[in-house]
């Protein structure tokens, strides 16, 4: 599908399914399984097929447990991944489990911290944590510092047709407190969508206390955000990716239909994980399936931007940017 195509869905569907998916939280898709936003709290069987993940994802994993093996030699690092109890952050957190690193994964609560253990089988750890909350973000992040320190953090957690209040603290301030307490780890990625090019940085609305920040403000915010980092942080590398629209439970939020590739959906985040490629090792890129995206909204590049952008984060959570 051509790239404009994708971009026109993405756009069309967000201005008409966000409401809807608010309102219908029981609806179900045409084989009759449930449609769910991509952080649901989960407790069904193995990989929560029809409550937090598809069975595209449950086949995709699957596939990554009888396929994908080890990394020869030992050149394998330590990997956070947020949001990785379903969707593209387990599909992420699983392959790079198999291909033999250290991997961490993030859970919004015991029930699906105990899920994913299950489905996960040889992960170092689970940290829990509710993002929607930001007292719990804080804690997180003293839980995940206690852990010791990391290679990689992929900020994969994402909510989409919840509350404008929730797509704020989970998309934009959640990451921004994790990004801010955290011990910086050697590289990161940033989950953005091409939905950011129809939003705003709201910066009045981050500094006045407010919570009217759309979907598309959020994965803005979200972008400039990693951009920044990338500036501030130039010891580290600092990446941003485009996953597409994927068949995961958000990507079916609005219907039964995703025309993007579920694997390729993932595999740029392996990629930059793991760095095997010189095109992978570069910082302050924002990639869609492993190339550059060039259709990028103006803020993200722009360093008074960024610098606003910070104020506005600091200014609102107390927390200022290490």
């Amino acid at each position: 599908m051509a790239d404009m195509t994708r971009r026109t869905l993405l756009f069309s569907a967000a201005a008409l399914g966000v409401g809807a998916l608010a309102a219908c939280s029981t609806a179900q898709k045409p084989d009759g399984r449930p449609v769910a936003s991509d952080l649901a709290s989960g407790h069904g069987g193995r990989f929560g097929i029809g409550d937090y993940n598809t069975q595209e994802v449950a086949d995709e994993l699957g596939h990554i447990q009888e396929k994908v093996r080890p990394l020869p030699g030992k050149d394998t690092q330590r990997i956070l991944v947020t949001g990785s109890t379903g969707g593209l952050g387990q599909l992420t957190a699983a392959h790079l489990l198999a291909r033999g690193h250290r991997v961490v994964a993030h859970a919004r609560n015991d029930q699906r911290a105990a899920d994913v253990r299950r489905d996960l089988p040889g992960l170092e750890a689970v940290v829990t944590g509710d993002l929607k909350n930001l007292d719990e973000t804080r804690r997180l992040a003293a839980r995940i510092n206690e852990l010791g320190s990391f290679d990689v953090i992929v900020h994969n957690a994402g909510e989409y047709g919840v509350s404008n209040e929730e797509i704020l603290n989970v998309n934009s301030l959640s990451p921004y407190l994790l990004t801010s307490l955290v011990d910086p780890p050697r590289q990161s990625v940033y989950l953005t969508s091409d939905l950011h090019l129809g939003g705003d940085l709201k910066l009045d609305e981050l500094r006045e206390g407010g919570t009217d920040v759309t979907y598309e403000d959020s994965k803005l915010q979200f972008l400039t955000l990693a951009m920044a980092v990338a500036r501030h942080r130039p010891g580290t590398r600092v990446n941003a990716v485009a996953p597409g629209w994927v068949p995961t439970m958000m990507g079916f939020a609005n219907g039964p239909y995703a025309p993007d590739d579920l694997r390729a959906g993932y595999q740029t985040q392996v990629w930059l994980a793991e760095a095997t490629e010189r095109a992978s090792r570069g910082t302050a890129g924002f990639f869609f399936h492993q190339e550059p995206e060039n259709d990028v909204h103006a803020s993200a590049g722009d360093t008074r931007a960024q610098g606003d952008l910070l104020d506005a984060y600091a200014q609102r959570t107390g927390v200022t940017l290490r």
